[in-house]
């Protein structure tokens, strides 16, 4: 779809049908007969061009404009021009000059009669109307009196024409009605109507973005403009030309011009340092050893991850599926037994790419089963409650475009939000309710599932294992939700977890989490608590109750019954003995723990 044939479509309708109604990207600059020009003077030339002998604008604030507003037929009744004029527009036929090109009007309905009478008009006169703003000539919610009245008037325009066989080879005069959205307009005003046509005005596509870029090519102050030139192309998808001359514009206001990437990250985000950017070798290189320390037991799957994120930090992402810049940096599609680590894995990952946790945006896909679920993500469509308040997912990634999200146990999701899912991975873009469309590609994507964690039987090999899981979410997504595409999105990046079975995995999860333990006991009460995990009989207490198919959670969930809990009940006896450099100490007593002062 590109903007180029619509426009040419438009022509081709003008005076064909008698009402035309334009959605979209109607606020865009458009090129015609060598230059760039706004809408109003895009259908101006139309008109002109087609022998309309006049053509008028219309709206709400400034009333009706044009060179030649005395051939405007005011009212068909047998009624006097001058109080015509008086009672539409405040004023008398004397107050205006033959050159005046503006008139207001009291009420909009003032407006719909002078438009029935001049479309209709029995003369050979042409005339041409545009009417802007039309989204906010109704009421919002439903339609009033008044509304109802303006749209009746208008039917009549259309319906009440006389049908002259003899001229059916003749130009009709033709009202044009501009608008952002189609939803914003009353449906009775078009449907069902054959004198009416809707065009709607996409954003530019790649060829017609690189074209205006390519006429303004010289003015864009970033370095290595002709190595660069392809990326900017791609990178601003979705852009209008506007916005593209913005940019250029932008670039312009440094002294010294800037890498393309870092002109890129400022326009949009403003002087914030990209993270991508932040990454060093050196820290790359610690990346496996990073991530180790803080997930226990996947060592696999965090040799995965850590490929996936050197993609990302030599700008080879997605190279060979596409050349846009506009995919998120990366996608991993985490499956497993629960609790084994994936949640603490995103994390970590988190932690390492963004130096924060809080740039993990998590979404809790069982809370997004229902039918209309998918409009939580983006916001409520016009007219709804809530839809002012926008699109959870989309206001997150405003607010921390640098940010990992996190989308858990997705297999809960409505089938319905797999199509927001494609879109962003293909993409790397969303449309929110109010029409903005939000950017993923300075974004990490995560998926977290437990498809299969209730079939697959731990084993010792662990590669079989991995084949079960990986099964099971081809079988999901192709045979059980019928979306295979998505599967082609995920690529070869479905990691699968390992049950934790080994005892000595088991033993240092136990030890990262006492560790927390003993320095919130020293801070609080000044008590040290010494617990020799290397002791088989104590370890064995505290992981007695863990099912190695409910993985790490259920070693912290053991750890808390048989060490926790005694613990913080002995303290409590004994809080009159808890004095500062005291020390406790816990010793494996035939089925459960004990302690001593």
């Amino acid at each position: 779809m590109s903007v180029k044939r619509e426009m040419q479509q438009l022509k081709n309708l003008v005076g064909i049908k008698k009402a035309l109604i334009i959605e979209g990207n109607v606020d865009d600059i458009y090129f015609s007969e060598g230059k760039f020009i706004n809408i109003h003077e895009f259908i101006s030339n139309i008109f002109k061009e087609k022998l309309f002998a006049d053509n008028f604008i219309y709206d709400i604030n400034s009333g009706i404009r044009g060179s030649k507003l005395k051939n405007l037929i005011i009212n068909n009744e047998k009624q006097s021009k001058e109080q015509d004029i008086n009672d539409m527009f405040g004023q008398n036929d004397n107050q205006k000059s033959d050159n005046d090109n503006k008139m207001s009007l009291k009420k909009i309905i003032d407006f719909y009669k002078i438009l029935n009478s001049n479309i209709n008009r029995e003369d050979e006169r042409k005339i041409g109307f545009l009417v802007d703003y039309t989204n906010f000539v109704f009421s919002d919610q439903s339609l009033d009196a008044e509304d109802r009245m303006v749209l009746t008037e208008f039917s009549k325009t259309l319906k009440e024409s006389k049908f002259i066989l003899s001229k059916v080879d003749e130009l009709t005069n033709c009202v044009i009605f501009l608008t952002q959205k189609i939803n914003q307009l009353p449906p009775s005003l078009y449907l069902d109507n054959p004198e009416i046509s809707i065009l709607t005005i996409p954003k530019p596509n790649r060829e017609e973005r690189k074209e205006f870029l390519y006429s303004i090519k010289s003015m864009i102050k970033v370095i290595d403009i002709e190595l660069e030139f392809e990326n900017i192309v791609d990178a601003t998808e979705g852009w209008t030309l506007k916005e593209l001359s913005h940019f250029v514009k932008f670039s312009c206001n440094f002294k010294q011009s800037l890498t393309f990437n870092k002109m890129f990250n400022i326009y949009k985000y403003g002087e914030k340092v990209s993270p991508w950017e932040d990454l060093d070798y050196e820290k790359m290189k610690k990346i496996k050893e990073d991530l180790k320390s803080k997930v226990i037991g996947q060592d696999d799957a965090i040799d995965k991850v850590s490929k996936v994120i050197y993609k990302a930090f030599t700008g080879l992402t997605g190279i060979t599926y596409s050349s846009k810049r506009s995919k998120p940096k990366g996608t991993l599609f985490f499956v497993g037994p629960t609790g084994t680590g994936k949640t603490e894995l995103a994390k970590a990952i988190t932690k390492f790419l963004f130096n924060d946790e809080a740039n993990l945006i998590r979404f809790d896909m069982s809370e997004y089963g229902q039918d209309n679920a998918d409009q939580k993500l983006i916001g409520a469509p016009p007219g709804y409650v809530g839809f002012e308040g926008g699109g959870q997912l989309t206001n997150a990634i405003k607010e921390k475009p640098f940010s990992v999200i996190l989308f858990d146990e997705i297999e809960k999701a409505s089938p319905k939000i797999f199509d927001k899912f494609l879109q962003i991975l293909e993409d790397g873009r969303l449309t929110d309710n109010t029409g903005q469309t939000v950017s993923f590609s300075e974004s990490f994507i995560i998926f977290t599932s437990n498809i299969g964690a209730s079939e697959v039987e731990p084993n010792e090999n662990k590669e079989i294992v991995y084949k079960q899981f990986i099964k099971k979410v081809q079988n999901h997504f192709t045979n059980e939700l019928n979306r295979p595409e998505l599967l082609g999105r995920f690529g070869n990046n479905i990691v699968p977890f390992n049950f934790i079975r080994d005892e000595k995995l088991k033993a240092k999860i136990v030890a990262q989490k006492v560790k927390p333990l003993q320095i919130a006991i020293y801070e609080k009460y000044k008590v040290e608590l010494h617990i020799n995990l290397n002791d088989t009989n104590i370890l064995n207490i505290i992981l007695k109750d863990a099912n190695e198919r409910r993985g790490g959670r259920d070693v912290l969930n053991s750890l808390e019954t048989n060490l926790v809990d005694p613990l913080s009940e002995y303290i409590f006896e004994n809080l009159i003995l808890m004095k500062p450099n005291t020390k406790i100490f816990v010793e494996a007593n035939i089925n459960k723990l004990s302690f001593k002062i």
